[in-house]
């Protein structure tokens, strides 16, 4: 006895095997998906699609969605649950029940398509009703399989047809005859009146009921049983609706029969009733699995420790195989597949049935082709090739035909083309080939986004007029003007420049502009490491840390250091957010003061009001001015992911800056900083929770650096991302350090309140920095603070407190600190 899973076809019914014929051969399992409306289970039939989904609309939220059907209710192999990047989930659903046509058909019905002559396809979940087909001991095959499967093929085709034709008529008048007894049959009483006569062929269904449903795990609820047939509660059915329900209900495989009968319940409304009767095989004396004929290469991936459950948890059940036991089957090994996102793996019959040395044939759905399908502003296909070329798109994908495909790798390739930046809607489609079952086609639909953009964002300044007050004359426009070209070339690679100058009507005052280029696979297309080239050319201004005043709050004049240079490097892409990259770096840097002028030291106000004299050097030349050429390398260990909106994981970061002995002074250097950050999740959070869960960060950052470094390039103490609750290198400016901090977050409201401690030290290497400003400015080398904040959105509102002075104050931060 050889069991069968098939494939609906949604397109008609031509005919019927007896499932209480005297040669009962073929299980076959009958996937389905839940119908999402009275009419496109009636009339439409299509196929279900569940595509993962990200959308630039909404990236707030990750979840799971499922179908739902009419009347919210799910079908038993409902459309399968898609998971949604983006909060945006487009399901397509399909018939609960569906018939096959033809011969029957052993086609690709994983995840609710298929039927009809057995190669049908489609995308669902992962439960199963059984079809019981009739046939000689061999595969019931359709007629497009024919030519795909030889080894389905029965050198006694003569005699099949014959025992199939026979079991067809069998079957056809067994539904004849419930159509009789519901249309005034032997059953019919003519003086019962709540019955009906039908004769007029339409009804008012409000109810459908089942009597003789067995209840247990992985066994279709009469709900989920229900939900494809035609007859539906509060609509019109037909008689031939009717009748094909009756049909589906009988091709199940579930029953050895099935009633239906009328009742009138008053009011012109009437009410459906099925009878089930189980059908029941030999008790289970072994039990192993085997690849099915379709996808037969290799060993299957399902360890034989858990093929093994089966004997110990559902063969030593009492009584005969029927359906709880085949239900306990399933629910052993296609849950295993499920678990570990093997979606498409699945069970494709059975075999033994009769002597009760069952063998469970396994498809595990391997990836056959993938294609690129671009669509316009409607969602429908275009007829150009997009913008974008498809091997821009399949380079990034993390499977490959010839690979099973896992639900995972969907989600990577989801996220992976849309963090391209080339697209606004990004959906991925899996679904079962149409003529082999362990093949599995995907399909990644792009809506491209416009790939040239230009931006300006402005900022007005209002500057004191000769009078002191603001006027017109003295608004100040400035800003940044930004574009971008995001696939040069049709290939992905991307150039942008911006140029940001506080005052337009005199931009030379304070130019700043960065120009970047980046080439992604500039080694190769296939480079597994994804190392991209990046060129940038840069002017940029900005206060030095090293030159500020000390917790007294002295009158010190600030010191700006402007850098202009070009950036050349390789980047690496290790994993998700893990990178490494090497870059070279040639750059002029120019010490200014508040008047734009060089300057080569720096200075601070005396108790006379005068400026002291001779203090620390901003550059390593005495000009004020340093060119310099050196090695930077950067390496970002990344393993964080989010829970609600919180990362949770573990972030290391290394970064060293080699001097090559280029520029004023020849200088010889090496800077190197590292990080350790663990954000530990210290309570889960229930799966229908939007609150983010209770976190602990520790936090550990040190650095040093020698050789002939300008003051400019050592390490500041203190700052919002340094030691919250001073400014910006208020406590050192020294050659080596080390910052620790701690810091508690609990959900309150939906939102992240924390409480924090954070401590640094210059480990006494301040004296080493030449002219030492951290004494001339009277800082005190080390520090601790703590304090208290609630993040709301981008934006972190902190109370922290100096421990060195032991005042506090209130801060408003943007971005995260660790």
């Amino acid at each position: 006895m050889k069991f069968v899973r098939s494939s609906p076809d949604y397109s008609s019914t031509t005919s019927l095997r007896n499932d209480r014929a005297a040669s009962q051969s073929h299980l076959q399992w009958r996937l389905h998906a839940q119908a999402t409306g009275h009419a496109s289970t009636r009339a439409q039939r299509q196929n279900g699609l569940v595509p993962l989904m990200l959308s630039s609309d909404d990236q707030s939220s990750s979840s799971e969605s499922f179908g739902e059907g009419r009347k919210g209710r799910r079908g038993w192999l409902q459309a399968g649950a898609g998971l949604s990047c983006a909060a945006v989930i487009a399901v397509n659903t399909v018939p609960l029940l569906a018939q096959s046509g033809g011969d029957g058909g052993s086609g690709n019905a994983k995840n609710g398509g298929g039927g009809g002559g057995g190669n049908g396809d489609g995308s669902g979940a992962n439960n199963h009703i059984y079809d019981l087909a009739e046939d000689d001991g061999q595969g019931a095959d359709g007629d497009d399989e024919e030519d795909d499967d030889e080894e389905y093929e029965d050198d006694d085709e003569e005699e099949e047809s014959a025992e199939g034709e026979e079991g067809a008529a069998a079957a056809d008048r067994e539904v004849e005859g419930a159509d009789e007894a519901l249309l005034g049959g032997d059953d019919f009483d003519d003086d019962d009146e709540e019955y009906t006569d039908l004769s007029k062929g339409t009804f008012f269904c409000a109810e459908v009921k089942a009597n003789g449903l067995p209840i247990g795990p992985g066994v279709p609820t009469e709900e989920e049983l229900f939900a494809g047939l035609n007859c539906q509660p509060g609509f019109v059915c037909t008689r031939s609706e009717l009748s094909q329900d009756l049909r589906a209900l009988l091709q199940s495989g579930l029953f050895a029969n099935v009633d239906a009968r009328v009742q009138h319940k008053g009011k012109g409304k009437y009410a459906l009733e099925f009878t089930f009767s189980e059908n029941l095989w030999q008790p289970i004396k072994s039990f192993r699995v085997e690849p099915s004929a379709a996808g037969k290469k290799g060993r299957l991936l399902i360890p034989d420790a858990e093929v093994a459950r089966v004997m110990t948890e559902v063969a030593p059940q009492e009584g005969p195989t029927g359906l709880l036991k085949l239900a306990g089957i399933k629910n052993v090994v296609e849950g295993w597949y499920q678990k570990r996102g093997f979606v498409f793996g699945y069970i494709s019959h059975y075999e033994g049935m009769e002597t009760g040395e069952i063998v469970a044939r396994v498809v595990e759905g391997r990836v056959n082709k993938v294609g690129v399908v671009h669509v316009d502003d409607e969602g429908n296909p275009r007829k150009d090739a997009g913008e974008v070329a498809s091997d821009v798109i399949l380079r990034e994908l993390p499977f490959k035909p010839g690979q099973l495909y896992n639900a995972e790798d969907g989600r990577k390739a989801l996220r992976d083309v849309f963090a391209l930046g080339l697209f606004d809607n990004v959906q991925i489609f899996p679904r079962p080939n149409q003529k082999d079952e362990s093949k599995v086609d995907v399909d990644i639909m792009v809506k491209e986004r416009p790939m040239k953009s230009a931006d300006i964002e402005a900022e007005w300044q209002i500057a004191p007029g000769p009078s002191g007050r603001a006027a017109v004359a003295s608004i100040v426009p400035g800003g940044t003007l930004t574009f971008e070209h995001r696939n040069i070339a049709r290939k992905g690679r991307q150039a942008s420049a911006s140029i940001t100058a506080p005052n337009f009507l005199a931009p030379g005052e304070d130019l700043g502009y960065k120009v970047e280029y980046r080439h992604p696979y500039f080694l190769s297309p296939r480079d597994p490491k994804r190392t991209a080239l990046a060129v940038s050319i840069f002017n940029a201004r900005k206060l030095s840390g090293v030159f500020t005043p000390g917790p007294n709050g002295e009158d010190v004049p600030p010191v700006f250091i402007d850098r202009a240079g070009a950036k050349i490097g390789l980047i690496e892409q290790l994993s998700r957010n893990s990178k490494a990259s090497l870059s070279f770096v040639a750059e002029q840097v120019t010490a200014r003061d508040d008047s734009g002028q060089v300057c080569p030291n720096a200075t601070r106000q005396l108790p006379n009001g005068m400026l002291a004299p001779n203090g620390p050097p901003t550059t390593l030349s005495p000009k004020g001015v340093d060119r310099l050429g050196f090695l930077q390398g950067n390496l970002t260990r990344d393993a964080t992911y989010f829970v609600n909106g919180s990362p949770v994981g573990a972030r290391d970061i290394f970064v060293v800056e080699q001097g090559l002995g280029l520029g004023s002074g020849f200088p010889f250097f090496n800077r190197c900083t590292g990080s350790a950050t663990r954000f530990l999740k210290l309570r889960d959070v229930p799966e229908t929770s939007r609150s983010p869960p209770p976190v602990l960060v520790l936090h550990a950052r040190a650095g040093t650096a020698v050789g002939d470094m300008a003051s400019y390039d050592y390490f500041t103490l203190g700052g919002p991302f340094s030691v919250r609750g001073y400014n910006v290198g208020e406590l050192a400016a020294c050659r080596s350090f080390l910052e620790t901090a701690a810091e508690l977050r609990l959900p309150v409201f939906g939102k992240h309140v924390y409480g924090f401690y954070e401590f640094g030290t210059d480990l006494g290497s301040s004296k080493h920095v030449k002219g030492n400003p951290t004494e001339y400015y009277r800082r005190a080398g080390s520090g601790a603070s703590m304090g208290a904040g609630v993040k709301l959105g981008a934006v972190r509102l902190e109370w922290a407190t100096d421990q060195n002075a032991g005042t506090g104050n209130l801060f408003v931060r943007f971005g995260e600190r660790f």
